[in-house]
This record gives C-alpha cells, structure tokens and sequence, in this order.
C-alpha cells in the first residue's frame, strides 16, 4: 500500500528560486525591485489546467509522480494567491524608485491585510459553507435551470463584491472562494 504523498516542499523552494532568478533578471534589464519581484512571481508558477490535462491525457494522474506534480501545483497556487493578496499592500509602501518606503508601516499594511484576509476566509468556511449551500438546494428545488445559474452567478457575484468592499480582499479572490464553497 503506498502512502499518501505529501505536499512537496519543493514547491516552495522552485518558487523562491524562479522568483529570485526572474527579479535577478529583470534588474539587471534596468527594471525596479517591485517590478522585478512580480516579474518572478509570475514566472515562478506553472498552469495547473495545462499540466493536468498532459497529465491526464499521458495517463499519469492516478501514479504517484502525478499525485506529487498535483500536490505541487495546488502548493504553488495557494502560494500565488497569498502574493496576489499582499501585492496591493506592498505596492502602497514601495515608492516610484521602487524602494520600500519604510519597514514599520509596511509590516502594519500586511498584519492588517492578512488579519482582513484571515476574518474573511473564516466567514467564507464558518458562514459560506452552510448558507451558499442551503440556498442553491432551495433554488435547485424550483426545477428551473435559468434560475439556478442566475442563483450561482448573483452569489459569486455578491461574495466577490461583499469581499472587496468589506474586508479589502480583491474581487478576484472573492469570487475565487465563493466558487470553492
């Protein structure tokens, strides 16, 4: 019986390595420190569709290599999601050199924004988790298709929005968790 492979910390690290490389890169072509980071942030990650659909179409989701490549990914795009959260805060504290304008405010910004982040995922897994559920049961019970689309649509919709406007999230990872629940 194999055991159930976990989550490689390799993944963590090829990020780390790729996103240093990218901003090496990036500086030496004249760039700034902050564009140099994003620029190897997003070179640090791989498409989880792409890679699943070769590993699907090669037959090797179900082998343990697969399930590594899958744990992978799924490390590397909770990894992304956490930048993309905290890449607004940073952005308020680096200046148009792109120096960080100050290390004390910086480390306020992004207490508050991953506190902010932290209240909302609670309220999504808390209150989301039995409410988004319960109405789609009652709405799937009318038997109208139109109705339940327009149902998902309008709470991914409100969940996206509610998040941006009330906890400062970004609509996208708003919508993100509200297509999870």
């Amino acid at each position: 019986m194999l055991a159930k492979p976990e989550p490689p910390p390799g993944a963590v690290v090829q990020m780390a390595v790729a996103t240093a490389l990218g901003t090496a890169v990036a500086m030496a072509w004249g760039w700034t420190l902050a564009a140099g980071l994003v620029f190897g942030l997003a070179l640090s990650v791989a498409s989880t569709v792409v890679l699943l659909r070769a590993l699907e179409e090669r037959r090797l989701l179900d082998t343990q290599r697969g399930r590594i490549a899958v744990g992978w990914l799924v490390v590397e795009d909770l990894v992304m999601v956490l930048a993309l959260v905290l890449l607004p805060a940073l952005a308020d504290y680096v200046d148009e050199g792109g120096s960080a304008a100050g290390a004390s405010p910086l480390l306020a910004s992004l207490g508050w924004t991953l506190l902010k982040v932290a209240a909302f995922v609670t309220l999504m897994m808390v209150v989301g988790r039995r409410a988004i559920p319960w109405l789609l049961e009652r709405v799937a019970g009318t038997g109208s298709r139109e109705l339940f689309t327009l149902a998902v649509l309008a709470m991914a919709l409100g969940v996206a929005f509610g998040s941006a406007k009330l906890f400062g999230v970004s609509f996208a990872l708003g919508a993100f968790f509200a297509g999870m629940l």
